[in-house]
């Protein structure tokens, strides 16, 4: 994904502008809180979220958005969700820097057998 930060105009001067993931549990799933990217994406835009991406229709969300406490932006995506959708969802905040340290301390990646093509990660959700 590059470097952490990526820059915005703003004012005349450069701004860095951290990179997160938001991993929502549960959307699309079994035919159940049904949510199109597209307008996933629109919802993270309206809480005033630039360079929105959503990956495939899993509820994986990658945002950049003002330097902020993981917990406050988890906060409002879940009341954005639950007012936007009608229902809550359990959503796993994750920095861009956090995500790199995952991959990174991944204990398979210097097998030789092993494709790293086809490697998952899972994270835990405690409720």
């Amino acid at each position: 994904m590059g470097t952490d930060h990526r820059y915005r105009l703003l004012f005349g001067r450069r701004r860095f502008l951290p990179i997160y993931v938001a991993m929502l549990r549960g959307i699309n799933v079994s035919g159940q809180k049904i949510v199109k990217m597209e307008s996933l994406r629109a919802s993270f835009e309206a809480l005033g979220f630039s360079r929105v991406r959503t990956y495939v229709q899993s509820g994986n969300v990658v945002f950049e958005a003002q330097k902020g406490f993981l917990d406050s932006l988890s906060e409002k995506i879940r009341e954005k969700i639950l007012s936007d959708y009608g229902f809550s969802v359990p959503l796993i905040p994750r920095t861009s820097g956090e995500m790199r340290k995952v991959v990174s301390n991944n204990p398979f990646l210097n097998e030789r057998e092993i494709d790293r093509s086809k490697q998952d990660q899972a994270f835990e959700f405690r409720l």
